[in-house]
């Protein structure tokens, strides 16, 4: 009798929580930019990596994006981060409790303003572990000076974030930077 083989999307949510971390990574100046790219890195029983990026909106929309790699080989997950660690931002070691709170605790501002968290979650959430929040979670920022600061990506619907916006803070009580086109 054959078994059948997992889809990874399976595998990461039956099997993901129990595998150990492996390494976290964060761009060096997202409290300054309120965006904060992290990843998270756990290592399968085979000694191959699974891998998801987060991409957090730390002022406002909380997690933008995420995406997930699934059983990578170290010469894979090494040419992996080369990429990844090639662009505008230094990537630095981040200690994976402090990457949960920003991570969870950019979700539940965000949700509270009325965005959700992008679809993918449901999926790369099994690479996390809740139980990891601590009471530093308390200690970042959300938002900017106070209130919601939206700054427009390219893919953004600038119209309906700013609805959202309006009808959960009211006008006037976010910033917007809608950069030039």
């Amino acid at each position: 009798m054959t078994q059948k083989k997992q889809s990874p999307e399976k595998y990461i949510i039956t099997k993901a929580r129990e595998l150990p971390f492996h390494e976290c990574f964060i761009n060096s100046i997202w409290q300054e930019k309120g965006l904060a790219t992290i990843i998270i890195s756990k290592k399968q029983p085979g000694g191959n990596y699974i891998f998801a990026m987060y991409l957090v909106d730390v002022y406002c929309l909380g997690l933008k994006n995420t995406l997930f790699n699934f059983n990578f080989n170290e010469a894979e997950y090494e040419e992996m981060k080369e990429r990844l660690f090639q662009g505008p931002d230094d990537m630095v070691y981040y200690d994976i409790v402090k990457a949960h709170n920003i991570i969870y605790g950019a979700i539940d501002y965000a949700e509270e303003l009325g965005f959700q968290p992008d679809k993918h979650f449901k999926i790369t959430e099994y690479l996390l572990n809740p139980d990891l929040i601590d009471d530093e979670i308390d200690e970042i920022e959300f938002g900017r000076d106070g209130k919601p600061f939206f700054i427009a990506g390219p893919d953004d619907n600038i119209n309906r974030i700013i609805s959202i916006l309006e009808r959960s803070v009211g006008k006037g009580n976010f910033d917007i930077m809608i950069p030039n086109q």
